[in-house]
């Protein structure tokens, strides 16, 4: 199986995507009230789209240049469009998978304070814990357990389906019936895919198995409906609360705590804690790919699981010193810091260099 096109094109890059951009902000459904719902019913399922769009595009661009120079680890691939002016990119790449662990810091903390009344630290030592052994043991275990969360992941949606069906409080055929159709919500859109998009890099190695041009296509399009479906679930569901939604810290339990049994909202809690940490194993594990591409080119090997653990737990505790800032502080503004970043050193070299030299050099 593990050779098949399923497995190494369909399967790994969507899983692998999927755990990394739905813990954290997109699980809790902050990212939802702040980029997609106030854009209304359909205005958020119009962005979604787009959103949608953007995902395939960047991901094929990236996993076809990653396929064609062997550029596996965001280094060796931002050479490919910057040329000699790839540490931009390395700096604002860390400074985002920094941003990203603090959210998912303060994440893992709320929830363990705000469902099981116990203190934030214990959230944060849990995840910062699991990241450092998911680490050490590795990508094959890391892309496994991955694919593991995510079916876990979808059987938990099936459920919140069948009870906001079954709900009175939620109005969602009179919402969508009562909006419009318009684009008034791309421009954030935008702003939000354009900034995930620019993380994918850290997550090349769930690529790997990809072998031709037309797997890239395969696996991007894949991918990106893959890490799109959470977005259109939750925004729908969602609709019906604005504006009071707005408000709550972690929207998605706002909502379960309105249509689902207390019992399900721990199980949902406890999924979520798996998601949060899992965003965390796979940045880190970008970022190790990393290190391993730069000590064997200087050494001749690779770093140790040790030191994968070590490198780890650095990270992340430098993170943590950021999440005391808040969690929808962080949402908010470290988006429009990454945004302008991640325009000039990412996405106009990408669509320029990037796509000439896919177009240049054929299907390799």
């Amino acid at each position: 199986m593990s050779q098949s096109v399923f497995y190494r094109v369909m399967l790994i890059p969507s899983v692998v995507w999927l755990s990394v951009v739905f813990g954290a902000a997109t699980g809790t459904g902050r990212e939802i009230v702040e980029f997609l719902v106030p854009a209304g019913a359909w205005g958020g399922i119009v962005t979604i789209g787009v959103i949608t769009l953007v995902y395939i595009t960047g991901f094929f661009l990236c996993f076809e240049l990653a396929r064609l120079f062997k550029a596996y680890d965001y280094q060796i691939l931002s050479t490919q469009f910057l040329g000699k002016f790839w540490p931009a990119y390395e700096v604002t790449i860390l400074l985002a998978m920094i941003l990203s662990l603090a959210i998912v810091s303060t994440a893992s903390g709320e929830i363990f304070f705000t469902r099981f009344q116990l203190p934030r630290l214990w959230g944060v030592v849990g995840m910062l814990t699991v990241v450092i052994v998911f680490t050490y043991y590795g990508r094959v275990f890391i892309e496994k357990t991955m694919a593991l969360t995510s079916m876990l992941l979808i059987m938990t949606f099936i459920y919140i389906g069948i009870q906001v069906i079954g709900s009175d409080d939620l109005a969602i055929a009179d919402t969508f019936a009562n909006s419009e159709v318009h684009f008034r919500g791309v421009s954030n859109g935008f702003v939000y895919s354009l900034v995930i998009v620019a993380l994918m890099p850290l997550v090349l190695y769930a690529g790997r198995g990809i072998r031709s041009r037309s797997e890239s296509v395969i696996a991007a399009m894949c991918a990106g409906i893959t890490g799109a479906l959470p977005l259109f679930f939750l925004h729908t569901i969602f609709s019906p609360g604005y504006p009071e939604i707005l408000d709550a810290e972690m929207p998605t339990f706002w909502l379960l705590e309105r249509i689902s049994p207390d019992w399900f909202i721990d199980i949902y809690a406890i999924v979520l804690f798996i998601m949060i940490v899992q965003t965390g194993v796979g940045m880190m594990q970008g970022f190790i790919e990393r290190m391993d591409s730069w000590y064997n080119k200087h050494h001749d090997g690779s770093l140790s699981p040790v030191w994968h653990a070590l490198l780890s737990c650095l990270t992340l505790v430098i993170s943590l010193l950021l999440s005391t800032i808040g969690f929808i502080e962080l949402v908010r503004n470290s988006y429009w810091l990454l945004f302008y970043c991640f325009i000039l050193i990412f996405w106009v070299p990408l669509m320029t260099i990037g796509v000439y030299k896919v177009y240049k050099h054929g299907d390799g």
